[in-house]
């Protein structure tokens, strides 16, 4: 008997390059600070795969995926995408990623950030407005983190956020590339965040992997 041949279709290429910005924000209430809730907060995830259709995305000059996960949602994953041409830098939330020639500089911008009390949160920043985290070049994707309080108009309540941004500026990388291996570079910025009183600083850390050492 003959055997019939395959007619599966040819699998996508699912590889991409060019600047990718994965922000994910994390968003919750004092009800979620203990108990339950404190674990399904902090089982949000620090990366996901990129969006198939960013296989096909051309030469844009920053590729945006966000992911928002909040307490009214139970933490449940919503994502979007955006794409923005024509531009030097991006500003996502208080991240700042500007794009040159020789590659990629990520910022941190303080007065973009939710701050109890009047002073700085970093003695590291010493007065600036702006933190440089790291630089990449072509190949390498990095990752940073900060954490705010922030106060709700409408109520008066006050809320927690806590954002991460991977940062790639790949070179035909598979789309689960932030789920893979370790970043170049991860600078964390993490704060004990008082209802009351002047801030204090927490984790500060900045970490390179062995490779960029």
């Amino acid at each position: 008997m003959a055997r019939h041949r395959s007619r599966r279709t040819p699998r996508p290429d699912t590889r991409v390059s060019g600047l990718f910005l994965q922000l994910l924000t994390t968003e919750w209430t004092k009800e979620s600070r203990g108990g339950p809730g404190a674990q399904q907060r902090n089982a949000t995830p620090m990366a996901l795969v990129l969006p198939d259709a960013w296989s096909n995305a051309g030469d844009a000059a920053f590729l945006l995926h966000h992911v928002y996960f909040s307490e009214q949602r139970r933490f449940l994953p919503r994502e979007w995408t955006e794409v923005r041409k024509g531009r030097t830098h991006a500003e996502l939330e208080a991240f700042r990623v500007e794009r040159s020639d020789e590659g990629v500089r990520v910022l941190l911008d303080y007065g973009q950030m939710g701050m109890p009390g009047r002073l700085e949160w970093s003695g590291l920043s010493r007065g600036e407005k702006h933190e440089e985290l790291f630089r990449l070049a072509p190949g390498e994707w990095g990752r940073c983190v900060y954490n705010e309080r922030i106060s709700y108009w409408d109520t008066g309540h006050w809320g927690y956020c806590k954002h991460v941004l991977n940062v790639g500026l790949l070179c035909d990388e598979p789309l689960d590339v932030f789920l893979q291996g370790s970043p170049k570079t991860e600078a964390i910025r993490q704060f004990l965040l008082r209802q009351r009183g002047p801030v204090a600083p927490g984790v500060h850390t900045t970490r390179l992997s062995p490779a960029a050492s």
